[in-house]
């Protein structure tokens, strides 16, 4: 927050001259009043009865009134008991001005009723003037205070506010830049996620493939999914690179390329051993195809993962547990085996067989 005010920064107002106002009802005694007031450069008002004057005052500040005493209808006493009655004017100086010879009374009764001073007919105009100028300077000096007081709390208030908006204004982007750094920070270990498991992916001996559902697009393919059947089997475009290629199912008949494994598995269906052979460029070859959907996590979409095991040569599992060995060190489970017993059998006597290959659950 801004230090206390200080005089050079107190804002700058400016005061218009001050209202006097002058009660007389006779026309040669406001015309003196105004020759002698005059030189004070202030602005004069004249009211010609009571009535009038109270007129004045309910729209009009004043730095002193100048008041006759002796007026038809409402005299001096009774206008300036009426004048202390209004809370506007409760505190405007009156000075009484009479033609009466001095006497107790009245003296006392307009200081009853809230005068300042009284004068006699005729007054001396230097003692006059110099009478009201000492109100018109205080009355002036009270109205710069005010002035100047209200200027500075609206000053204060634009510099609060000022500050204000621009504390929320740094608050605003300290929280942006928290949100845009821990943002950072997710994507980075997003990132290092999908580099940890596209390390792992391609480091594996099993064909695998990240597939995107519906569409059959191949997101990530490992290194043994990319040399199997020229990546036919993982990439629907790599036929198209592969003309010669030809996929065939249980029954021995080729498969068009949306009942091959890589599309079925894209519409939904889960597969669960499904077996098909391939042939290209003199090469053959037979897969098992596993099918599962990933659910969404880190920020990414379902995706279904692609399995494909070449079960084109004996060892096959052999091999494939050897690999996983390789990878994660020795498996307490399988230490002293040469393959896992759920797999003893399972290739050991031939080809597998054709039935039960696979599970059927597209969506609908």
């Amino acid at each position: 927050m801004s230090g206390a005010p200080t005089r050079e920064r107190l804002p700058a107002v400016t005061v218009e001259p001050t209202r006097i106002l002058l009660v007389d009802d006779q026309p040669e005694g406001l015309l003196a009043l105004e020759a002698t007031l005059a030189p004070l450069g202030q602005r004069l008002v004249v009211a010609r009865s009571g009535r009038e004057a109270l007129r004045h005052l309910l729209t009009q500040d004043f730095a002193a009134i100048l008041l006759d005493v002796v007026m038809p209808g409402m005299d001096g006493f009774e206008t300036a008991a009426l004048i202390r009655e209004r809370e506007r004017s409760r505190h405007t100086p009156i000075l009484f001005l009479t033609a009466l010879s001095r006497g107790q009374l009245p003296e006392l009764r307009a200081y009853a009723v809230g005068a300042v001073d009284y004068l006699l007919k005729p007054y001396e105009p230097e003692i006059l003037r110099s009478k009201v100028g000492v109100f018109v300077d205080l009355h002036r000096k009270t109205t710069l205070v005010r002035k100047q007081a209200e200027a500075l709390r609206q000053t204060q208030q634009r510099e609060h506010e000022h500050e204000l908006a621009e504390a929320v204004r740094r608050a605003d982007e300290e929280r942006a830049r928290v949100r845009e750094e821990l943002l950072r920070r997710e994507m980075e270990s997003h990132r290092n996620q999908q580099r940890w498991l596209e390390a792992v992916l391609a480091a594996l001996p099993t064909p695998l493939a990240l597939v995107e559902p519906g569409s059959g697009r191949t997101l990530l393919a490992n290194r043994a999914a990319q040399g199997l059947a020229g990546g036919c089997l993982a990439y629907r475009e790599a036929q198209g690179l592969h003309a010669e290629v030809v996929v065939r199912g249980a029954d021995g008949q080729p498969l068009p390329q949306a009942a091959q494994p890589l599309m079925r598995a894209a519409q939904g269906e889960v597969l669960q051993g499904l077996r098909v052979d391939w042939e290209l460029g003199g090469q053959r070859g037979s897969v098992r195809a596993y099918s599962a959907l990933l659910p969404k996590m880190y920020g990414r979409p379902e995706t279904v993962l692609l399995a494909l095991l070449d079960v084109s040569h004996p060892d096959a599992t052999a091999r494939l547990a050897e690999g996983l060995r390789h990878l994660a060190g020795p498996v307490p489970a399988l230490a002293g085996k040469e393959r896992p017993p759920a797999l003893e059998g399972d290739l050991a006597e031939g080809p597998p067989s054709t039935e039960g290959e696979h599970l059927d659950t597209r969506k609908d």
